[in-house]
């Protein structure tokens, strides 16, 4: 009603009690959902600082799980850490694997946005926007993509990283567009962009289409997490002869392995594109796709050569 801070001492409430850490965390967590801003309590019971992390998770004020993906980083079991590490501000560091330093890459694996913004625009006084991508953005989503299937990296990390590619390629847009400027014809195609059926990464097949546009294809977008049923809908309704199917995580390469079977069954004539972070050639034989894809470019190289361009 006041509006005041509250301060309370959380283990004055287990005296005489056994198992006193066990009252103390409840106590703790039931003071925070009621309003309590500082504890007088032991920094050294690791139960307590762990029931804190996850209570800013739960409670909104660590809103993108960085403080509690930093914390179980350091603290990989429960009870069992040290209890002398505070937990890390901010974003986790980058995982073995992952771009490190203070380029682009680096700013698109841990998720900022304006520093990927920023260090786009300066790259783009030396390099051309195809370099920038093939440079730069794609090779780190594709090492952001290896560290959340090997769970180094989490889900709201995977998608603070794929924000910061779309804010690095926000800035590639109008650049890309003069680079094809003057050069229009009636576009080529068209095709077909879907990310299969259970995956919901759209980053990679946004950066395929608007290369594939700036070549001038006719781009059909159907989105993400597509059911096999509508890809072979779309290709029917306009007479597609090439469908682009991406998927980022292993557990999806089964989806993209029975849309390609459908088509296959209702759309003969139909050539299909495999890639995504996961994708190898292998892979892309087991799925029954025609070609492999590795980036944005080798899409461009196949689509001409498919069409006779």
């Amino acid at each position: 009603e006041l509006g005041v801070c509250t301060v309370l001492g959380v283990s004055n409430v287990s005296f005489g009690l056994p198992r006193r850490p066990l009252v103390n965390r409840t106590m703790f967590v039931a003071a925070l959902a009621q309003g309590l801003d500082s504890a007088i309590m032991n920094p050294a019971d690791l139960g307590m600082r762990e029931a804190l992390a996850a209570w800013r998770l739960l409670s909104g004020m660590d809103r993108d799980a960085q403080d509690y993906i930093a914390w179980c980083g350091e603290h990989p079991t429960e009870g069992t850490a040290p209890a002398s590490t505070a937990p890390a501000e901010g974003l986790a560091a980058p995982a073995n694997g992952a771009p490190s330093g203070d380029g682009l890459a680096a700013a698109i694996a841990r998720g900022l946005r304006d520093e990927a913004a920023a260090r786009t625009r300066e790259l783009l006084k030396d390099l051309s926007p195809i370099e920038i991508i093939e440079g730069h953005i794609v090779p780190a989503l594709d090492s952001v993509g290896r560290e959340y299937e090997a769970r180094r990296l989490f889900l709201p990390q995977l998608i603070q990283a794929a924000e910061a590619a779309k804010a690095a390629f926000e800035c590639l847009k109008e650049a890309l567009a003069a680079q094809g400027a003057g050069s229009r014809e009636e576009g080529r195609g068209p095709i077909a962009l879907a990310t299969v059926y259970g995956d919901v990464h759209d980053i990679g097949k946004n950066i395929v289409k608007v290369i594939l546009e700036n070549y001038n294809f006719k781009v059909v977008d159907l989105g993400k997490d597509v059911p096999p049923e509508r890809v072979v809908e779309a290709v029917k309704a306009g007479n597609i002869p090439i469908v682009g199917l991406s998927a980022l995580m292993t557990t999806t390469v089964a989806s993209m392995k029975d849309t390609i079977e459908q088509l296959r069954k209702e759309c003969p004539r139909v050539k299909v594109i495999v890639g995504g972070a996961v994708l190898t050639p292998d892979l892309a034989q087991y799925a029954g796709a025609d070609f492999y894809a590795r980036d944005a470019m080798e899409s461009v190289r196949i689509a001409s050569k498919i069409l006779g361009a």
